[in-house]
């Protein structure tokens, strides 16, 4: 019996052969660029860096620290948080210029509405300073919220802090 190769004519044996070859020597080639075929989609551009959120504004409380026991004259020490300013207090509505206000034992005022006048639970520290003395507190637990208010006394629309502590019998 004749074998595979001598049963196919040498034409056709040929034919074959080239192209068996030339699907193996093509197989791992990209077909040619068409001139007429659109270009492949270029891989995308990484998006550029996004800008930092500028920093929020507020306050917060230094100290008393939460859940410090204190004797009846606390003093309550405030830094800013981010682009705000403190000044004395000037009746003017400015952006980022404030000055500090203390809620002591109540709730404190919502944002842009008036602060109300100073009385025992609720202090203005329009002077500009950074800290201020509470006097005379009665023995327990106390909350002090710090809330930052435009030269105007409306509430800014800020970051608040709040602290809890105990004042010793």
């Amino acid at each position: 019996m004749p074998s595979p190769t001598e049963m196919l004519s040498k034409p056709s044996y040929a034919v074959l052969t080239m192209a068996a070859f030339a699907l193996v020597a093509c197989g791992d080639k990209k077909p040619a660029a068409d001139s007429t075929a659109a270009a492949p989609a270029a891989a995308p551009a990484a998006a550029p860096a996004a800008a930092p959120a500028p920093a929020a504004m507020g306050v917060s409380i230094v100290s008393p620290k939460e859940g410090d026991t204190t004797g009846p004259d606390v003093a309550i020490v405030l830094a800013t948080e981010g682009p705000v300013k403190i000044e004395k207090a000037n009746s003017t509505k400015a952006e980022g210029v404030g000055h500090y206000h203390l809620f002591v034992d109540t709730v404190a005022t919502s944002e842009g509405t008036v602060i109300p006048p100073t009385t025992k639970h609720v202090i203005h520290i329009g002077t500009g300073d950074s800290t201020f003395t509470i006097k005379g507190l009665a023995p327990g637990q106390h909350e002090v919220i710090a809330v930052i208010g435009y030269g105007d006394h409306s509430a800014m629309a800020a970051k608040r802090d709040t602290v809890h502590f105990t004042v010793k019998k």
